[in-house]
């Protein structure tokens, strides 16, 4: 099951790790969470994804938007004081590929026990403007074009939706019960961005 950093209010200073109190600030996270329970309730023997700013080649997402921006404008404004970790949905799939066996292998009793709640999400930690200065940097090596990436406050961009100020997930315990790491996000984008810019 996959579920979303948005389970948590941002107010902690470090990583959340899968233990930590969640509270969510919009009706997103609160979906989300009641989802979490309502997998816990009807399955002992279940896996919980938490993952974060997810992004990719397909459908809407923060890369493809910076993408189109950049295309239309000499100056993008993004926000500089929310802290996440990027995540490529290749680098997620390929994750999920590779947990399937481990679980079927422990629903046979073959392995130590690995259900229950983990984190999971590209690094390192940045924000929403380094994210972006990524992007623009990485389609600037193809187009030529190099919009200004102006660093801004939450407060000078509001959004119906309260996002938390710290997205940053600690991956650890993934890691170390199923010695898997998802790939540096600016790798990552500079594939997706490369692929969507020569896609013609």
């Amino acid at each position: 099951h996959l579920s979303t950093d948005y389970v948590f209010d941002g107010s902690k200073p470090g990583p959340y790790r899968e233990d930590d109190p969640i509270a969510p600030l919009g009706a997103y996270g609160r979906s989300k969470a009641a989802g979490e329970a309502e997998v816990r309730a009807a399955a002992q023997r279940h896996v919980i994804l938490r993952t974060a700013w997810v992004y990719g080649a397909f459908g809407h997402n923060f890369l493809k938007t910076m993408l189109r921006l950049a295309a239309e404008r000499e100056e993008l404004r993004i926000v500089a004081d929310q802290h996440g970790c990027p995540t490529a949905t290749p680098g997620l799939a390929r994750a999920i590929l590779a947990l399937a066996p481990r679980l079927a292998e422990a629903a046979r009793g073959d392995t130590v026990d690995p259900w229950g709640t983990y984190h999971l999400t590209g690094t390192p930690a940045t924000t929403w403007h380094g994210f972006a200065s990524e992007i623009v940097a990485r389609q600037a090596d193809i187009t030529g074009r190099r919009p200004k990436v102006t660093a801004i406050a939450t407060a000078d961009f509001p959004t119906p939706a309260a996002r938390p100020r710290n997205s940053v997930l600690d991956c650890s315990r993934f890691r170390n019960v199923f010695g898997l790491d998802l790939p540096d996000w600016r790798e990552e984008t500079a594939r997706i961005v490369f692929d969507l810019l020569n896609k013609d």
